[in-house]
C-alpha cells in the first residue's frame, strides 16, 4: 500500500509540475495565432482571446498545484460503507445480453444516418464544423448553438471521413449508444439487473432516442453525462471511495462542455447532496465534505478550465429571448412532449396507459429508491424555472437529459402492474415476475414499431429546392423568408431573394412574371412576418409541402402568378 501511495504521488508530482510549467510558459500571442491561423481577427476579438488564454494559463498552473496536493493526501484508499445497495451479482449471461443490446442500438442508429439535415444541424455544419479548425472551434463562442465538445468531435469526424451528413452526426450516434450503457450502469446501482437490461432495451428501440442520435448536436452527449454523473453521485454518497467523486467532477465538466443545460443537472445533484448531509448529520461519515470539495468544487474548476479561452466571449454574448410566444408557452412544451409520446407509442391511444404506467413506476421508486425520482424531477423543475424566467424558448429537447430516468420509471411501472395482475391470478412469485417481464417486452415491441418514424430527413430542404428549380420558368422570381433563408443562402448558395418585409415581397412580385415563396416553421412566420403570411394566404397558391420528421419543420412552397395590383405606398 505504501509503494502504491508513493507511485501515485510520483505520478501526481510529474503531472502537476508539467501543468505548472506549461501554464507559465505558454506564449499568449503565439497561441492566438496557433488557434486561428487563417481567419482574420479583429482587435476586440484579439483582446478577448488574450484574456481567455491568460485565464487558461492560470487555471492550468492551479491544476498542477491541485494535482500535486491531491496525490499527497491519504484519501485514495477504496473502502465501502455498510449502506444498503440494490446491485446484485451478475448472471453469466448478463453481459452477453447487454452486448447484444448495444450492438443492436448501434445498428439502428447508423441506419439512414445520411438523411437530410434540419435548421439547427445546418447552423452547426456551416458555422462551426465545416468552416473552423479545432483551435477555432475551441476558442469561439458566438451563440448558444456552440456545443463545444460535440463540435470538436464532429470536426474530427470530418477530418477522418470527409464532409458528410453522417460524419456530422457520428458523435451523436456514439454518445447515444454510450448513454444506453450508462443507463444500464445506473440501473444496476438502483434496481435489479432485469430492470436495468429491460430499460436499456427500451431505450434502444425508443423513437426519441434514435431521433436524437441522428441529431448533430450535443443532446445525446448530455444524456450520457447526466446518467454517468448520477451513477457516480450515488456511488459517492454510498461509498468511501474518493475516485468516485474525482470521476464525478470530470464527468460534470465534460457534460457542461457538451451542453450548458448540464448545469441544471448539477443543481439537482447539489440539492440531493445537501439532503444527504442533513439526513446523515449525526452519522459517522468522515468523508462528508469530500463530495463538496472534490466533486462539486473541482467540477466547477474543470468547467472553468475547459471554457477558459472562450470565457470572455461567453460573458459578452447576448442571451436569446423568445420572439415567438407559442414557443415560450409551457403549455406548448407540454403538448409537444405529449405529441412525442404519442409518436413513440404509435398513436394518442397509448398516452393515458403510458401516463398510468409512469405514475405507478414513480410511486414505486419513491417508496424504494426516492433518489431516482429526485434525479428525474429536480433538474427538470430547475430547468423550467430558469429557462422560463430568462424568457427563452422552452424547447422540449431541453428535457431530453431526463430520458434515462423516465425509461427506468416506465419499466418499473410496467413490472409492478404485471405483478399486480399476477397476484390477482394467484400466480407464484417467479411466475408473477415473468408476467411483468412479458408486459415490458410488449412495451418494447410497441416502441420498436415507432422506430421507423425516426428515419428520413428532419427537414426536406433539398427536395423543396429540387422542386422549385425543376418548375421555375424564365422570368420567375424565387423568394425565401424566415428561418429557411439561412439554409438556402449559406448551405445551398441559391440565387433566391431574401424577403423580410411585405414591401420587399411586393417589389419582387412587381418585377417577376411569377413569384415563388419558400418558408418553414409556421409559428415563427405568423409571429414575425404576419403581413407576409396574410399575403401568402390570399395571393399565393400552395404548390407543395415537404414534410420531415421534425414537427412544424415542413417546407412550404407557394406561388403567385399575378403581380400585386397595388404596391404599398411605403416602397420607394
Amino acid at each position: 500500500m505504501r509503494m502504491k501511495s508513493r507511485r501515485l504521488f510520483n505520478l501526481g508530482l510529474i503531472g502537476g509540475v508539467l501543468c505548472i510549467i506549461v501554464g507559465l510558459l505558454i506564449p499568449s500571442a503565439a497561441t492566438v495565432t496557433w488557434l486561428r491561423p487563417t481567419q482574420p481577427i479583429t482587435a476586440e476579438l484579439r483582446q478577448s482571446l488574450l484574456l481567455g488564454i491568460t485565464i487558461f494559463k492560470i487555471c492550468l498552473a492551479l491544476l498542477g498545484v491541485i494535482v500535486i496536493v491531491l496525490s499527497k493526501l491519504p484519501i485514495w484508499q477504496s473502502t465501502v460503507e455498510n449502506l444498503p445497495r440494490a446491485s446484485e451479482p451478475r448472471h453469466k449471461y448478463e453481459l452477453l445480453i447487454l452486448a447484444a443490446i448495444l450492438v443492436t442500438a448501434l445498428g439502428l442508429r447508423l441506419y439512414a444516418l445520411n438523411a437530410g439535415l434540419w435548421h439547427d444541424e445546418i447552423l452547426t455544419y456551416v458555422t462551426y464544423v465545416k468552416t473552423m479548425s479545432l483551435g477555432e472551434i475551441a476558442s469561439t463562442y458566438n451563440s448558444e448553438n456552440q456545443h463545444f465538445l460535440y463540435n470538436l468531435l464532429a470536426r474530427v469526424a470530418f477530418m477522418l471521413f470527409g464532409n458528410s451528413n453522417w460524419a456530422l452526426r457520428l458523435p451523436a450516434v456514439l454518445f447515444g449508444v454510450a448513454s444506453i450503457y450508462a443507463l444500464y450502469l445506473f440501473g444496476r446501482a438502483v434496481t435489479s439487473a432485469r430492470e436495468a437490461l429491460l430499460s436499456a432495451a427500451l431505450m434502444t428501440f425508443a423513437y426519441h432516442h434514435i431521433w436524437f442520435s441522428h441529431y448533430a448536436r450535443g443532446y445525446t452527449g448530455l444524456l450520457l453525462w447526466t446518467l454517468l454523473s448520477s451513477w457516480l453521485l450515488i456511488r459517492g454518497l454510498e461509498r468511501k471511495n474518493t475516485k468516485d467523486w474525482l470521476f464525478y467532477a470530470i464527468t460534470i465538466a465534460l457534460g457542461v462542455y457538451t451542453h450548458t443545460t448540464m448545469l441544471f443537472v448539477v443543481m439537482g445533484h447539489f440539492v440531493i447532496y445537501l439532503q444527504a448531509l442533513v439526513q446523515r448529520r449525526n452519522a459517522a461519515w468522515p468523508q462528508r465534505w469530500m463530495g463538496f470539495a472534490l466533486g462539486f468544487c473541482f467540477a466547477g474548476f474543470l468547467t472553468l478550465l475547459f471554457h477558459a479561452i472562450a470565457l470572455p466571449q461567453v460573458f459578452t454574448s447576448i442571451v436569446e429571448t423568445s420572439t415567438i410566444p407559442e414557443w415560450k408557452n409551457p403549455l406548448w412544451t407540454v403538448l409537444e412532449i405529449a405529441r412525442g409520446i404519442s409518436i413513440g407509442f404509435i398513436g394518442i391511444f397509448f398516452i393515458i396507459p403510458a401516463f398510468v404506467v409512469f405514475m405507478v413506476g414513480l410511486w414505486s421508486y419513491w417508496r424504494s429508491r426516492p433518489v431516482v425520482v429526485q434525479l428525474l424531477i429536480l433538474p427538470v423543475a430547475i430547468c423550467t424555472a430558469i429557462v422560463f424566467g430568462l424568457g427563452h424558448h422552452l424547447w422540449p429537447r431541453f428535457f431530453f437529459f431526463a430520458m434515462g430516468f423516465a425509461v427506468l420509471v416506465a419499466v418499473r411501472g410496467t413490472l409492478v402492474i404485471g405483478t399486480m395482475i399476477a397476484s390477482y391470478s394467484q400466480l407464484t412469485r417467479p411466475k408473477a415476475v415473468w408476467v411483468g417481464t412479458a408486459l415490458t417486452a410488449a412495451m418494447i415491441l410497441v416502441a420498436a414499431l415507432s422506430a421507423p418514424f425516426a428515419y428520413g430527413p428532419k427537414q426536406d430542404y433539398q427536395a423543396a429546392l429540387a422542386f422549385v428549380e425543376a418548375n421555375r420558368q424564365p422570368g420567375d422570381a424565387v423568394t425565401v423568408v424566415g428561418l429557411a433563408t439561412y439554409t438556402y443562402q449559406n448551405l445551398y448558395k441559391t440565387d433566391w431573394t431574401e424577403i423580410d418585409t411585405l414591401q420587399a415581397l411586393n417589389r419582387t412580385r412587381a418585377k417577376g412574371k411569377r413569384t415563388w415563396i419558400v418558408y418553414t416553421f409556421p409559428p415563427e412566420m405568423e409571429s414575425v412576418y404576419p403581413d407576409i403570411m396574410d399575403t401568402v394566404h390570399h395571393d399565393f397558391i400552395m404548390q407543395r409541402q415537404f414534410s420531415g420528421t421534425l414537427n412544424n419543420g415542413t417546407l412550404f412552397v407557394a406561388r403567385s402568378d399575378v403581380p400585386p395590383t397595388q404596391l404599398s405606398s411605403a416602397q420607394p
